[in-house]
C-alpha cells in the first residue's frame, strides 16, 4: 500500500525522529503534521520550512521530500 511523503517518513527514520517530535520542533501540532502526512490537508509553505528545517532537508531538495507523485497504480484505483 502506498503512503504518502514516503520520502520524508524514511528521512524521519534516518534521523530516528519520531512524527511527534519533528511536529513540537516544527511548533506544530502533531495532529496537524499527521493530517499533512496522510494527505487529508495541504502542506502551507511555512510548514515544508518548519519541517525541512528540522529534519535537514537543503532548499534545493524540498521539492524530492514534499511533492512526490503518487505511483501510477494507485492514481488509477481513484486516490
Amino acid at each position: 500500500m502506498y503512503q504518502y511523503f514516503h520520502k520524508l517518513r524514511v528521512r524521519f527514520a534516518e534521523l530516528e525522529m519520531k512524527q511527534g517530535e519533528v511536529a513540537k520542533r516544527a511548533n506544530m501540532a502533531e495532529s496537524t503534521l499527521t493530517a499533512r502526512m496522510t494527505g487529508r490537508l495541504p502542506w502551507n509553505g511555512d510548514e515544508i520550512a518548519r519541517v525541512a528545517k528540522v529534519v535537514d532537508i537543503p532548499t534545493d531538495q524540498i521539492g524530492t521530500f514534499f511533492f512526490e507523485d503518487a505511483p501510477k497504480e494507485y492514481k488509477k484505483k481513484g486516490a
